[in-house]
């Protein structure tokens, strides 16, 4: 199976497990979906998608260590450092065919 993210093919295999297990989970795809048109906050994605707080913080890490999640962070007027969450994926294609040639990109 081959896997283009953003734009390049992965030849890594636990990449590729990595990618096909994240756009197959339901929570992961809610964070993506939810952030795709402004940063987010975990809260605000937590609140919306009824996620638990921590389980969007173990996705956040997860789809940022692929590059699908951009984090920004910043201090508000009370000194408080707080971060913001912005899916980078705007389109995925699973496409099925026989053996070798299924492919899946994300871009």
């Amino acid at each position: 199976m081959q896997v283009i993210l953003l734009g390049r093919d992965v030849e890594q295999e636990n990449i590729r497990d990595a990618v096909l297990k994240i756009i197959s989970n339901e929570q992961a795809m809610q964070v993506l979906e939810y952030s795709m048109d402004l940063p987010r906050s975990a809260y605000e994605i937590s609140t919306a998608c009824n996620i638990p707080l921590t389980q969007v913080y173990r996705w956040v890490r997860k789809l940022h260590k692929l590059g699908f999640v951009k984090i920004s962070g910043a201090t508000n007027a009370a000194g408080k450092k707080y971060f913001m969450y912005k899916s980078r994926v705007k389109t995925i294609t699973v496409t099925l065919n026989a053996v070798p040639s299924s492919q899946v990109q994300i871009q």
